[in-house]
């Protein structure tokens, strides 16, 4: 039988000795700079991430086998509407969101308070967004992440 694990641990491994996604400057290509919209971290991914990013990640691998050194770097968007509304509920205790945070999400009981912030939520599920990421393969450069509170993401 296939471990597909296995295979899959060995390519990421094998990515990230090789630095294969850093994008540092490189006279001898063309440049290109891929983006997309940043995901607002205020509960884990779902199927709709993953088609959209994927896309991207298509389109990076594309260029870059086109012989373009491509920078695709990955924010998270703290800022917003989606983030502080999950906050207020779970102030709230409403007990729909803590029941999905603790058996969907499967976010440790003790871990809810840290998440009444819109920091502390955004940092929470933007952690597990990344790794996220990480384990479906996206040829992001991580070197180059960011965020909507970042100071030097408002100049």
């Amino acid at each position: 039988m296939v471990d597909w694990k296995q295979i899959e641990e060995k390519w990421q491994k094998r990515w990230a000795e090789a630095k294969a996604f850093e994008a540092d400057p490189d006279p001898e290509k063309p440049k290109y700079y891929l983006t997309v919209a940043y995901p607002y971290p205020n509960a884990p991914q779902h199927i709709g991430h993953g088609r959209t990013y994927t896309l991207t990640d298509v389109h990076a691998r594309y260029r870059r086998m086109q012989g373009y050194n491509v920078l695709f770097p990955m924010a998270f968007h703290y800022t917003g509407t989606p983030v502080i509304a999950m906050v207020d509920r779970l102030i709230e205790k409403d007990p729909n969101l803590i029941d999905t945070f603790l058996n969907i999400y499967n976010v440790p009981e003790e871990s809810l308070p840290d998440l009444e912030t819109p920091v502390g939520m955004a940092r929470y599920f933007a952690d597990e967004i990344k790794a996220g990421m990480k384990r479906m393969g996206f040829s992001i450069d991580w070197r180059r992440e960011f965020t909507t509170i970042d100071p030097y993401y408002g100049k």
